[in-house]
């Protein structure tokens, strides 16, 4: 008995001491873990927390070229008007040439696209007929004056037919810094007879007879500032001479692109006059020569058939007229001073001559090309 108690009080000592045992491992166990989580937290915070992928802003998408639908992408066409949509390699002088077979009326198209620059897909609006040919506007309408000069030299002379070479230069570099349009004779003759009117601001140079200095003087300033004159010819004065033209030299100035070529009769005779005892049969038939044989040689030597005449001297009357037109010539000029609207005759065109002068004030009195008047 002594011993199964002893057993018994030995049993419930080590009951109790497990007890004991298991307090403390639990009592252990408790701040461990809090241990263990702090030691987790405070290392993740001291490596620094790795934040998620930085999002990128989206790209916002570059504006695409506008693209005109396709049903209406292709050109579209009436009696009077084209309309499509420009490409890029499309400019005025390229429509210009498409449409009229002519670069140089380019400015039709651009003035009415209101002069804006093409730019890919912009619409653009040909116009396919002649708009407002005679220039007539509620305020006033187009001139054009028609400059006329005879000679040229290296310095200034005391003939007042011949112009300097410095103020030839001036003048011309005058018409191209403030934007006059110089246009042929032949450009001109589409506006005075109501089929085309040409840029705002345009005149026309001549020169007449048929000097050297035209080529030596005249043409390399033309060509510098890509003007082109027309040169009213006296078929008798064309040929080898050092103060002269030949024809070779016209040929020339043909090649450069600065001259187209007119009559100026052949003998350079006042056409308005009778001779002493000349019956009117004998100067009708004179006359016809000077008109005529002018006609024929300039053709059999340039290929060229003129069918406009400056009158030599301005002087003309009704019979020369009359035998004009069965040459069939479509104008003339005098050298009457002043523009020439489309409604003036063709038969006594004005040309103001430009004579020497050291003041470029006294060119730019030739050079109105609107003519102000309520319509």
């Amino acid at each position: 008995m002594k011993d199964t108690g002893q057993r018994n009080k030995i049993q419930k000592t080590e009951d109790r001491s497990q007890k004991t045992e298991n307090k403390k491992q639990n009592s252990n166990f408790l701040p461990s873990v809090f241990c263990l989580l702090f030691s987790v937290f405070f290392l993740s915070d001291c490596a620094g927390v790795v934040p998620p992928p930085e999002k990128k802003p989206t790209p916002i998408p570059k504006a695409e070229e506008k693209k005109p639908p396709e049903e209406i992408s292709k050109e579209r066409k009436s009696e009077e008007y084209v309309v499509f949509f420009a490409s890029p390699s499309d400019t005025y002088e390229s429509l210009s040439e498409k449409y009229y077979g002519d670069k140089n009326l380019s400015y039709i198209i651009s003035e009415f696209n209101q002069n804006q620059p093409i730019t890919p897909n912009k619409e653009i609006i040909v116009p396919l007929k002649s708009l407002n040919p005679g220039g007539l506007y509620p305020e006033g309408y187009l001139t054009i004056p028609i400059l006329c000069y005879h000679q040229f030299g290296k310095v200034k002379s005391k003939d007042k037919m011949v112009v300097s070479e410095e103020m030839f230069d001036k003048q011309m570099a005058y018409l191209k810094e403030n934007n006059y349009n110089v246009i042929t004779l032949r450009e001109f003759s589409d506006f005075a007879n109501y089929k085309r009117r040409p840029p705002k601001n345009s005149i026309v140079i001549t020169i007449d007879d048929g000097w050297k200095n035209a080529r030596t003087i005249a043409a390399p300033i033309l060509k510098k500032y890509n003007f082109k004159a027309t040169l009213f010819v006296y078929t008798d004065l064309i040929k080898p001479s050092k103060i002269t033209l030949t024809w070779d030299d016209i040929k020339e100035m043909l090649n450069d692109g600065v001259i187209e070529v007119q009559s100026h009769t052949r003998f350079h005779t006042d056409l308005s006059k009778t001779k002493d005892s000349e019956s009117e049969t004998a100067y009708k038939q004179r006359i016809e020569k000077e008109i005529g044989e002018s006609q024929k040689i300039i053709e059999q030597r340039l290929g060229i058939r003129p069918t406009l005449l400056a009158y030599p001297f301005g002087t003309f009357n009704d019979a020369v007229i009359e035998i004009l037109k069965k040459y069939q010539y479509e104008g003339a000029f005098t050298v009457i001073k002043g523009g020439n609207p489309f409604f003036h005759n063709n038969f006594s065109l004005n040309r103001s001559m430009v004579f020497n002068s050291e003041k470029i004030e006294d060119f730019i009195k030739l050079l109105e090309t609107f003519k102000k008047e309520q319509l």
